[in-house]
C-alpha cells in the first residue's frame, strides 16, 4: 500500500539548511538533490539511513516496511521517539518524523513488503538501501534489483558478537547479487521456500526465518552511516564490482573487506525475457485501459514466430487455499510468501492455512488469463515479464 507523499511543514528561515560545507565532497548539492533512494526496512538501520540521507539533502526517498513500531524499537531508532509512534506502521511513522526535519527531501511511505510494490517505482530509483533482518527479504530485494539492474547497498547488525556489522554494495545485474553469495544448499533452501508451488502449510516456512540477533543503537548508528557513505560513494563513482566490509568493534577491533564474485549458479542472472507494462498494453489498444486483462498483456507483446507468450509471475500466487481448522476453501489471490508469513482464514481467522493451488506462470489458454493483473494479486505499476516458449503446456 502506497501513501501520498508526506507533507512538509513550511520551514522557518532558521531551519533552512545550508549545504555549502558539502560542496567540496562527493555529496555536492547538485548531485544529491537529483537522487532518488528507496529504504527497505524502517527499523534501527532504516532510521539511521533515513537520517543520513535527509541530512545530505537527497531529493526523494521512499520508505518501505509493513511492520508496526514496538517498544523495543524505541531504544534503537531515534526517529521513532515521537508521540504516538508505538503501534503505528514503521514506514509511515518514520516518513512523518523525517518530513518534519528534512523539508528538502520528498518522502513517501509504503506500508508493504518490497515484493508488494510494483516494479516501475523501483526502476525509477537510483539506489536501494536494504535495512532488513531476514534472508528471505534480502533475497526478494536481490531478485528485484538484479531484474531491474538497480544497485543495492545492504547492511546487517549483530551475529554472535553484537558489536559486529556488515555493509555490502551490489552494483546491479552484471555483478554479484546477494543470492550469488549464498552456499548452494542455503540458496536451494530459501528459493524452495520462497518459490515453491507445492502444497504446504504456511507454518512450515516459518522455520527458515531466524530470531533477530541482539543489536545496539551505537552499532546501528555506525553501520547505518557506513551504509549511506559506502552506498552513495560507490554509486556516484559508478562502481562495477560487488564489495563488502565487515566491522567488529569489540576487542580486538577488526575490519575486513571482500570483493564478491558473481555465481554462475545464481538463477537471478539467467537471460532476461521481455518486460512490458500495462501502459504498453494500453498503447497497443489505442489508449483504452478499461478491463485490461492478462490476455491483453500477452497479446501486446511483440510476436515471435513459433512461440507462445507466457506471463512469468515474479512471485508465485496462491489461487486456492484451505483452512485446517474449519475446512473453508477460498481463492486468496496473494503471493505465497504473504500466505506463509501471515495468512488467515477469512471465515474463522485461523492461521492454519494450506495452499492447495499456486501458479507461477500464465499462458493465453489458462483460465487466469481472463483476469486483470489486480484480480490476480499483481501490484499496480508493475513491469511484467513475458517469456516466449515453444510448445510449452500450461
Amino acid at each position: 500500500m502506497s501513501l501520498p507523499t508526506v507533507p512538509h511543514p513550511e520551514p522557518a528561515q532558521s531551519w533552512r539548511a545550508d549545504y555549502s560545507r558539502l560542496e567540496n565532497t562527493a555529496f555536492e548539492r547538485r548531485r544529491l538533490r537529483q537522487l532518488q533512494a528507496i529504504v527497505v526496512g524502517a527499523g534501527a538501520l532504516g532510521n539511521e539511513v533515513v537520517k543520513a540521507l535527509g541530512l545530505l539533502g537527497v531529493g526523494k526517498m521512499m520508505i518501505v516496511d509493513p511492520d508496526i513500531v514496538e517498544p523495543s524499537n524505541l531504544t534503537r531508532s531515534i526517529l521513532f521517539r515521537t508521540s504516538g509512534a508505538t503501534g503505528s506502521n514503521k514506514a509511515r511513522a518514520l516518513a512523518q518524523a523525517a518530513a518534519q526535519i528534512f523539508p528538502d527531501t520528498e518522502i513517501e511511505a509504503v506500508e508493504d513488503e518490497i515484493a508488494g510494490l510494483g516494479f516501475r517505482p523501483i526502476a525509477a530509483a537510483d539506489i536501494l538501501f536494504s535495512c532488513v533482518d531476514s534472508e528471505s527479504a534480502r533475497l526478494e530485494i536481490a531478485y528485484i534489483a538484479t531484474k531491474l539492474d538497480r544497485p543495492v547497498c545492504d547492511a546487517g547488525l549483530g551475529g554472535p558478537n553484537y558489536s559486529h556489522g556488515r555493509v555490502t554494495f551490489f552494483p546491479g545485474r552484471p555483478a554479484a547479487c546477494y543470492c550469488c553469495g549464498l552456499s548452494g544448499r542455503k540458496r536451494r533452501e530459501l528459493l524452495t521456500t520462497w518459490q515453491s508451488a507445492v502444497r504446504s502449510c504456511w507454518t512450515s516456512a516459518a522455520a527458515v526465518e531466524q530470531r533477530p540477533y541482539p543489536s545496539t543503537p551505537t552499532m546501528a548508528a555506525v553501520i547505518g552511516a557506513m551504509q549511506v557513505e559506502i552506498g552513495l560513494r560507490r554509486l556516484l563513482d559508478s562502481a562495477s564490482e560487488a564489495w563488502s566490509i565487515e566491522l567488529t568493534l569489540a576487542l580486538p577491533v577488526k575490519a575486513e573487506t571482500f570483493t564478491l564474485r558473481r555465481s554462475e549458479a545464481c538463477p537471478f542472472h539467467a537471460p532476461e525475457a521481455c518486460m512490458i507494462s500495462e501502459r504498453d498494453a494500453e498503447a497497443v489498444r489505442g489508449g483504452n485501459s478499461r478491463g485490461l486483462t492478462i490476455a491483453d498483456l500477452l497479446a501486446s507483446a511483440p510476436a515471435v514466430a513459433g512461440t507462445e507468450p507466457v506471463l512469468l509471475l515474479d512471485w508465485p500466487i496462491c489461487v486456492q487455499a484451505r483452512c485446517g481448522a474449519c475446512r473453508e476453501r477460498w481463492p486468496p489471490m496473494q503471493r505465497v510468501t504473504v500466505i506463509r508469513r501471515r495468512g488467515a482464514c477469512p471465515h474463522c481467522g485461523s492461521n492454519q492455512v494450506t495452499e492447495e493451488e499456486t501458479i507461477s506462470r500464465v499462458s493465453r489458454s489458462a483460465p487466469w488469463a481472463q483476469l486483470t493483473p489486480a484480480e490476480l494479486g499483481i501490484p499496480e505499476q508493475h513491469l511484467h515479464t513475458i517469456r516466449f516458449e515453444r510448445d510449452q503446456p500450461q
